[in-house]
């Protein structure tokens, strides 16, 4: 054979080789499955090991609207639930003074949200997990078509062993303001208040203990946790300024469903909760406690967080309230401008808000009537870099099959120096669907 043949056909091969899963991690090698009986284990091996660790074949599976579809082995050691649903929204909204280059009127049609949920138990009935994947473009933080977040919406563990001491540990809410509690695809409205997304605290990685049921009262809910303080920004190395929450709920008349907002169940017997929240958040590096944009100076901020709400059913007529108050000061960062310059200071986001909102079910009918007004309002006593919002808006919802599927209609109209367009109106239409 030629020399410059046999050069190229092993630069062919070469070139193959590098096409293929060379790159990849080797698979694992499969060991081969013995024949006749298991041999008997070494006698320091823990005590049934391989029973622990056998095959089990998968007893039933059942399918449930909301939850999805449930595998389970005949013990139940080991669950897992796979749930998926998507909203559809279309969004025509005005503002009184558009950007530079922009109309007034605007309108879009876009997956708001499009996510994968699994969650069940692994060994024991007293070990779960849930994970909760995000896949549209909104959550994803698309810009110029690449990616800005992971697709981990929440991922955590639990151990449920203790009724009054639950640990839970990964990446998941704060468990600190109601309406950011509650599952997305239980909103009885298309979104959350503006006072919530100003004052809540978002997803973090921390570890945080509960309980569903103190004492077996059937009255008392607690949660206690401590987390980084860096939200999406979990894959960064960071410093010791944390955040502390603590939580309590108090339901006078019984356990209810209470972190969904609308009432499917319509008994006449009244349903009442009470929460209260307080978290303190230790430099953090962003404008809301766990949220928002970072500080322009390079600076952090310490603040003080508080929280109350209540949630009220009976009938089919639903009510939530809420209130917020945030006090924080500055840890200045000393960056310097483009002139050599300190960076201005920018003062925390001090101030209060409140929701109040109402839902109310049409006798005989899965059609749900809504409305809702928010206000954020700057503290008059500390500086803040806080602005005045208003909103107000109503709409209407019709459940086919409660939240597995069903279309939501609302109106809001925003007001405030908060507000860049200083008024706009927002049309919202939104299809949600599920199993």
């Amino acid at each position: 054979m030629r020399p410059l043949v046999l050069l190229r056909c092993i630069a062919t091969l070469l070139v193959l080789g590098m096409a293929g899963p060379a790159w990849a991690n080797p698979p694992a090698p499969v060991l081969p499955k013995p024949s006749g009986p298991p041999p008997a284990p070494p006698p320091w091996m823990p005590k049934n090991e391989a029973q622990r660790t056998a095959e089990v074949p998968v007893g039933r599976a059942l399918w449930k609207p909301g939850r999805g579809i449930e595998l389970a082995t005949p013990d139940r050691r080991f669950t897992i639930n796979i749930n998926m649903w998507a909203q559809l929204l279309y969004t025509a909204r005005r503002e009184a003074i558009p950007a530079a280059g922009m109309e007034p009127w605007s309108n879009s049609l876009e997956f708001r949200r499009a996510r994968l949920v699994l969650s069940g138990n692994i060994f024991t009935p007293y070990v779960g997990y849930y994970v909760h994947l995000m896949f549209a473009p909104k959550d994803l933080g698309f810009k110029d078509g690449t990616p800005r977040r992971a697709p981990i919406f929440q991922w955590y563990t639990t151990w449920t062993r203790y009724r009054h001491a639950n640990l839970q540990a990964g990446f998941f809410f704060v468990p600190y303001a109601r309406q950011r509690m509650q599952p997305l695809a239980k909103l009885q409205m298309v979104d959350n208040s503006s006072a919530s997304y100003e004052f809540t605290l978002d997803q973090d990685i921390g570890v945080q203990v509960s309980s569903p049921d103190v004492a077996g009262l059937g009255k008392l809910r607690y949660f206690a946790g401590v987390f980084m303080g860096e939200g999406y920004e979990f894959y960064k190395a960071s410093d010791f300024g944390l955040t502390y929450m603590a939580r309590v709920d108090y339901l006078p008349f019984g356990m209810f469903d209470d972190y969904s907002e609308a009432d499917h169940e319509r008994s006449a017997k009244p349903r009442l909760s009470i929460g209260a929240a307080y978290a303190f958040s230790d430099r953090d590096h962003r404008t809301r406690a766990i949220g928002g944009t970072a500080f322009a100076d390079g600076g952090t901020m310490r603040s003080n967080n508080v929280t109350v709400d209540l949630m009220f059913k009976i009938a089919g007529m639903s009510l939530l309230l809420d209130f917020y108050w945030r006090q924080g000061s500055r840890l200045p960062g000393g960056l310097l401008d483009m002139s050599g310059m300190p960076v201005p200071v920018e003062a925390a986001r001090n101030g209060v808000g409140w929701t109040a909102q109402m839902g109310l079910f049409i006798p005989r009918t899965r059609v749900e009537l809504t409305a809702r007004s928010s206000g954020v309002r700057p503290s008059r006593r500390v500086d803040t870099s806080l602005a005045r919002l208003d909103e107000y808006g109503a709409g209407i919802g019709y459940y086919f099959y409660r939240h597995s599927l069903k279309l939501q209609l609302d109106y809001f109209r925003q007001w405030g120096p908060g507000l860049p367009a200083g008024i706009a109106d927002q049309l919202r239409l939104q299809l949600q669907a599920g199993f």
